[in-house]
């Protein structure tokens, strides 16, 4: 596990520590900001609002009211997990893991996907950041690799700029970088 809390963005995540090979040690995990959560949290919100609207609409003193009412409830609670929980199990799922060997973009809570990149191969780690990005302090990495894939793009990165160092330091550190705090050109 990631015994620095200042490398390590989140250290209770020793969900990462699976993802480690006998001979490597974590260095940085996160997941995405929590700005990507914002539009769910709204949809949530006009949700509530709309079945409360309803609810409230319809008259209770008839006999068909009162299962109408529950079924605007029911309607309602199906929308805000599709719109609101499914989204909150993905960002929670999603993780951005760099080791002493690799770099890893992991997600999915029902079907998973992944992707490494050795240290190795990787060939330059670029970032952008809009205006409002730079205030809420996330952005997007780019890291390409000497691969068939070429690019592996993580998004919604907290503090993009630590992490592309942080990068940096482990190829640095495997030998790949000459000490110039950047990969080799091939």
């Amino acid at each position: 596990m990631c015994d620095n809390p200042v490398v390590c963005h989140d250290a209770r995540m020793p969900i990462a520590d699976r993802y480690l090979a006998e001979d490597e040690s974590l260095v940085y995990v996160t997941r995405q900001h929590w700005t990507t959560l914002v539009n769910e949290f709204l949809a949530l919100c006009v949700i509530a609002v709309a079945a409360g609207a309803l609810v409230w609409w319809l008259p209770t003193d008839e006999d068909w009211g009162k299962y109408t009412s529950f079924g605007v409830l029911a309607v309602g609670a199906i929308f805000a997990c599709y719109f609101w929980l499914v989204p909150l199990l993905q960002w929670r799922s999603t993780m951005y893991i760099l080791t002493t060997k690799r770099l890893h973009k992991r997600s999915g809570f029902l079907s998973k996907s992944g992707r490494s990149i050795p240290l190795s191969r990787v060939n330059d780690v670029s970032f952008r950041a809009n205006l409002w990005e730079r205030i809420m302090r996330y952005g997007t990495l780019n890291v390409q690799s000497a691969s068939e894939q070429g690019v592996m793009t993580l998004r919604h990165v907290p503090d993009p700029e630590g992490l592309k160092a942080e990068i940096y330091r482990a190829v640095d550190a495997l030998g790949g970088g000459g000490g110039t705090g950047r990969p080799p050109a091939h």
